[in-house]
């Protein structure tokens, strides 16, 4: 969220992150309910939707566009699926810098959010995934 909120500062967008949780229509970005569409579509899985969803997004932006959009709904979906599926807890610096976002768009009400708090594992307390897993490589 604060990508997507530092994204729209730095092309002079008023963006509302709203759009995410389906509180504001588009969010200020151009072409945004087509996008918001799409991607709600493609997590969700229905294929005639997505079909539909898909032409009206490719109308409206282009192929090229359209093809970027499908990419990142693609990546943020599989990585969302990933760290929910192992339980990677949110790390104490995006901890801090998120939490006007996740609490303005009542983020802390699904289920991933529980994996943000502090896990415990053999006893012992990890509150980031270097905590959890050791530093990565090259670190």
């Amino acid at each position: 969220m604060t990508l997507l909120r530092a994204s729209g500062d730095a092309i002079g967008l008023d963006v509302d992150l709203g759009a995410a949780t389906g509180a504001v229509e588009g969010g200020g970005v151009p072409d945004g309910e087509a996008l918001v569409a799409f991607t709600e579509a493609a997590v969700l899985a229905d294929r005639d939707e997505l079909a539909a969803r898909r032409q009206d997004l490719l109308e409206a932006i282009g192929p090229a566009a359209a093809g970027h959009a499908a990419a990142t709904v693609s990546a943020f979906s599989g990585l969302v699926r990933v760290a929910d599926a192992i339980g990677i807890p949110i790390d104490d610096g995006l901890a801090a810098v998120s939490a006007d976002h996740r609490a303005e768009l009542g983020l802390e009400a699904y289920g991933g959010a529980a994996n943000s708090a502090a896990v415990e594992v053999d006893g012992d307390r990890f509150s980031s995934i270097d905590d959890l897993f050791g530093p990565r490589v090259g670190t």
